[in-house]
């Protein structure tokens, strides 16, 4: 019997870069939903780290300041397709007052920036579902620090 290699899991961080100011966040178009762009997170790097990186890199921005409010997946049963999922985190990128709001990012695929109230009303699909709620719980002040479960 020949050995099976175990695959790890990779790691994901959804980048969220949120303009406090406007209540407004950058959304990349995936034809049927908007989502955050994301970055993969090589070995050994910490969830920040990429996503300072990746908008130090994107939208040039040099000390970007990561919100310590997190979401990650539910909880999955493990299954047989466990060696091809990733591990994700979703972390908001709050952008500097006074800076120029950027308009693309990541291969510069089509981005908009979309009011949170718009998100919250319904009017377009996000991944994660629950993207708005987050969104507008951590601008709220309701959302307390801290890692909160999200539907991807």
């Amino acid at each position: 019997m020949e050995p099976t290699a175990v695959l790890l899991p990779s790691t994901v961080a959804d980048l969220a870069l949120v303009d406090r100011s406007q209540a407004e966040v950058l959304l990349h178009d995936h034809t049927s939903f908007w989502q955050p762009p994301h970055v993969e997170v090589r070995a050994g790097q910490s969830c920040r780290s990429a996503v300072r990186d990746a908008a130090r890199h994107w939208w040039g921005l040099p000390d970007a300041k990561v919100a310590t409010t997190v979401g990650i997946p539910w909880s999955r049963t493990p299954g047989p397709a466990d060696h091809d999922r990733a591990e994700r985190r979703l972390l908001l990128v709050l952008l500097p007052p006074g800076v120029l709001r950027p308009a693309a990012g990541p291969g510069a695929r089509n981005a908009s920036w979309w009011p949170i109230t718009r998100l919250l009303a319904g009017e377009v699909v996000t991944r994660p579902a629950e993207l708005a709620a987050f969104l507008d719980g951590y601008l709220q002040g309701w959302l307390p620090d801290g890692q909160h479960a999200l539907d991807w």
